[in-house]
């Protein structure tokens, strides 16, 4: 396993797609055409994405390494606690360097955790070079009467009970600390995640 030292991509506008319920075959059409971070099973409904991201080895054992996902596998390593070597051999994963700190990381050499996948690919679009960020599947809650994700529940041995308002706290913190130029929109209707400018998926985005 090698560890990526993440050097810019030019990508000035992408979006970064998680597994909320507002996820739907029509939001992932209008999708097409952008830059595309997809979120744990967010490949499911953009098998196009450019990148898959996740932070969990489990999720990635249970998915088999998601073998007929066609483009880029990313996640975090850690040797103490996190440590992926084992996974990312096995399912040609690639890999940067994680850790815990206060906002997105700007070190091209990690990201942090910020207690999410989601929170993982942000910053890892950030390291790319992307200057407006727009996200999408970014409930961060359980609408009523609808799934926890746009597919149901993950199957067992993968939890199914994230405490959102556990993750909002790093969000807030890293909308505080945004680098000057970026911006990230929540394009997510309803969602819980209010640190971050909202609007539309289909407006124009100014870079």
């Amino acid at each position: 396993m090698i560890l990526e030292r993440i050097a810019p991509r030019g990508w000035t506008d992408c979006i970064v797609a998680a597994t909320g319920p507002s996820l739907t075959a029509a939001v992932a059409a209008q999708c097409h055409g952008s830059r595309i971070l997809a979120v744990n099973d967010a490949y499911r409904r953009l098998p196009f994405a450019d990148v898959l991201y996740a932070g969990d080895a489990d999720w990635w054992e249970v998915h088999g390494g998601c073998p007929g996902f066609a483009g880029e596998k990313w996640t975090a390593h850690h040797r103490r606690g996190n440590d992926k070597a084992a996974i990312a051999d096995r399912y040609g994963l690639r890999v940067v360097g994680g850790a815990d700190g206060e906002g997105f990381s700007r070190d091209p050499a990690r990201i942090h955790y910020g207690g999410s996948s989601g929170f993982q690919a942000i910053n890892l679009a950030l390291l790319f070079g992307a200057q407006t960020i727009r996200l999408v599947g970014f409930d961060m809650r359980v609408p009523a009467g609808q799934p926890r994700h746009f597919f149901g529940n993950h199957p067992a041995p993968l939890h199914n009970v994230s405490k959102y308002e556990h993750f909002l706290g790093a969000f807030r913190a890293a909308a505080r600390r945004l680098p000057a130029g970026v911006r990230i929109i929540n394009c997510t209707p309803g969602s819980a995640l209010t640190c971050f400018e909202m609007g539309a998926l289909e407006a124009p985005v100014a870079v």
